[in-house]
C-alpha cells in the first residue's frame, strides 16, 4: 500500500493507494500541506481502481443533488459519485464506504477515475470533483466551516474578507498579496480551536493560484463592497450578520445534522468575532484603513 500524508486546518487526510503515489500524482499545490506522518486527527482515505459489486440497498438516504448521491445506515455512509446527470447515461464514477464517524473511508474508484489518476495531477485528494464534500461533513464535526471569503494574515492577524462572485475577493486578494500573507482567494476554512476562532488557508482557491498551509486568529469578518471610496463600518445587528453568514456559507452536503451544527457555529461567530461592511476601490487605500483598525 502507497502512502501520503496533507494536513490542512489541524486535520490529517492519510491517503493510501492501491498504485504508486508518485510525485505527479497530485497537483503541485499540495506540497504545501503534505506532512511527513499522522497527527492528532488522522483521516483515512484508502483509494482502490476497481468498483466493488453494489447491493441493491444503501440504508437511508440523505442527500441527492447531481452528480452526488449519499446514503447512511446503521454501520456506515456510502457515498456515489455519478457520471452524468442524464438518467439514461448514469454510471458510477466512484462509490465510497465511509464509516459512521468519517474517519475511514474506502474509495473504490471506476476506470474512468483510474485513466485520470494515471495522468497526475490530481485536484483533489479524494480523487472526486472536490474535497469540499469530505472536508465541510469533517469540518462541522469540528466546529468548522467553509466561507465564499479570500483571507490574508496581516501582522499575525486573520483577516477574512466575505462575498460571492463579484463582490471583489480576488480584487482585495490581487492588492493586497505583496503586503499581507494570502492565504486562499476564494474559499476560507474557519475553525473554533478552544474559545478562539481562527482561518486555515486551503487548497480550494480561485482567480489567484495562490494557496498556503497556514492559519491565524480571526480579528475581523469584513462583508466586501466594492465603491468609490474606503469605508470600513461596524455591524451590530446580530440578526443581519447571521444572515449575511449564512448566505456566503459553502454548502456541499446539506443534511439536518449538518445545519443544525452550522446554524450554531454561525450565531456564535457573529457573536465573538467583530463584523464590518468594508466599502472600497482599487487605489489600496483601504490598507490603511485596515492597519488602523488593527492598532486598536
Amino acid at each position: 500500500m502507497h502512502t501520503k500524508f496533507f494536513r490542512v486546518a489541524g486535520i490529517t487526510l492519510q491517503v493510501e493507494s492501491d498504485l504508486p503515489l508518485t510525485e505527479a500524482t497530485f497537483a503541485p499545490k499540495f506540497k504545501l500541506f503534505e506532512v511527513d506522518g499522522p497527527g492528532d486527527d488522522t483521516i483515512l482515505l484508502r483509494h482502490r481502481f476497481q468498483l466493488p459489486p453494489t447491493p441493491h440497498q444503501f440504508g437511508r438516504e440523505i442527500y441527492r443533488k447531481s452528480p452526488w448521491l449519499i446514503y447512511s445506515d446503521d454501520h456506515r455512509w456510502t457515498y456515489i459519485l455519478e457520471t452524468s446527470p442524464d438518467p439514461k447515461e448514469k454510471k458510477i464514477r466512484q462509490l465510497s464506504q465511509v464509516s459512521l464517524d468519517h474517519t475511514r473511508l474506502d474509495i473504490y474508484n471506476s476506470p474512468l477515475v483510474l485513466k485520470a489518476f494515471e495522468k497526475g495531477n490530481a485536484g483533489s485528494l479524494t480523487l472526486a470533483p472536490t474535497d469540499q464534500i469530505l472536508l465541510a461533513r469533517l469540518l462541522a464535526d469540528r466546529s468548522g466551516c467553509y466561507l465564499h471569503s479570500d483571507g490574508m494574515k496581516m501582522d499575525d492577524h486573520g483577516l477574512l474578507f466575505v462575498g460571492h462572485s463579484g463582490a471583489g475577493k480576488s480584487t482585495i486578494a490581487t492588492m493586497m498579496q505583496d503586503k499581507a500573507e494570502i492565504l486562499c482567494d476564494d474559499r476560507m476554512i474557519v475553525r473554533k480551536w478552544d474559545d478562539e476562532y481562527h482561518i486555515h488557508g486551503n487548497w480550494s482557491h480561485g482567480t489567484l493560484p495562490i494557496v498556503s498551509a497556514n492559519s491565524a486568529p480571526l480579528k475581523g469578518i469584513f462583508f466586501l463592497e466594492q465603491a468609490p471610496d474606503n469605508v470600513i463600518q461596524p455591524l451590530a445587528n446580530r440578526v443581519e450578520i447571521i444572515s449575511l453568514l449564512l448566505g456566503c456559507l459553502i454548502k456541499p452536503m446539506v443534511s439536518k445534522d449538518w445545519w443544525e451544527k452550522m446554524l450554531n457555529l454561525v450565531e456564535d461567530l457573529a457573536d465573538r468575532v467583530p463584523c464590518y461592511r468594508l466599502r472600497f476601490d482599487k487605489s489600496g487605500e483601504i490598507y490603511h484603513r485596515l492597519q488602523e483598525l488593527l492598532r486598536t
